[in-house]
């Protein structure tokens, strides 16, 4: 079940950590919660959905927070069906129209997620710092159009620092993406992929 917000902003308190719960007090949705951690910062024009909860801006021990950004366009939806942490120093931006499905698992810091059309995470994932995801190209250079295309990220997926993953691909369950790699194709399940563009390394063991 969802609701919808006509811009409800919420921004994480300076000292400490607030914890929000969507129904009882911004009436955002009828189950599950966000927590909004410090330097934090959350406009809902969309729809939150699922049964799961959302930690957002978390940080660290020790760490410092840094600015974390999550806005949600008119007729954009945030879906999310468990336990699921992105880390201090992200941006998602959800635009109008557009769904981001969250299952559970964590996206470390500074995490770049920009969904125009469909993104899908799974469970059980691992997603390193300065992760870089896009399903539009959002421009176009002379002479040629631009297109989208939705992506999937399967269950169990483990991803390196600096992955960028482009529109129109699929990580199946259980693969693993190398640190710096340029996810351009599908990569299929159970395999370990890297380089620019990402390419087969070899079977997971």
């Amino acid at each position: 079940m969802d609701d919808r917000s006509e811009g409800a902003f919420l921004e994480g308190d300076r000292k400490r950590t607030r914890k929000v719960t969507w129904l009882s007090r911004f009436g955002l949705v009828r189950r599950g919660r966000i927590t909004i951690h410090r330097r934090s910062r959350v406009r809902l024009y969309g729809a939150v959905c699922g049964d799961g909860s959302l930690s957002f801006g978390v940080q660290w021990a020790g760490r410092f927070h840094r600015e974390s950004y999550l806005v949600i366009r008119r007729g954009g939806t945030l879906r999310v069906d468990g336990a699921f942490s992105i880390y201090s120093g992200a941006t998602v931006t959800i635009a109008e129209n557009a769904t981001l499905s969250l299952g559970s698992g964590y996206i470390n810091g500074d995490a770049s997620i920009s969904c125009f059309l469909n993104v899908r995470i799974g469970h059980g994932v691992a997603i390193g710092p300065e992760l870089m995801l896009i399903d539009d190209d959002r421009h176009q250079l002379s002479g040629t159009s631009t297109s989208a295309g939705p992506i999937n990220i399967g269950d169990h997926v483990w991803l390196g620092s600096r992955v960028t993953i482009l529109k129109g691909t699929t990580i199946g369950d259980g693969a693993v993406v190398a640190a710096g790699s340029v996810v351009t194709r599908d990569v299929p399940a159970g395999e370990l992929w890297g380089g620019v563009p990402a390419r087969f390394i070899r079977a997971v063991a």
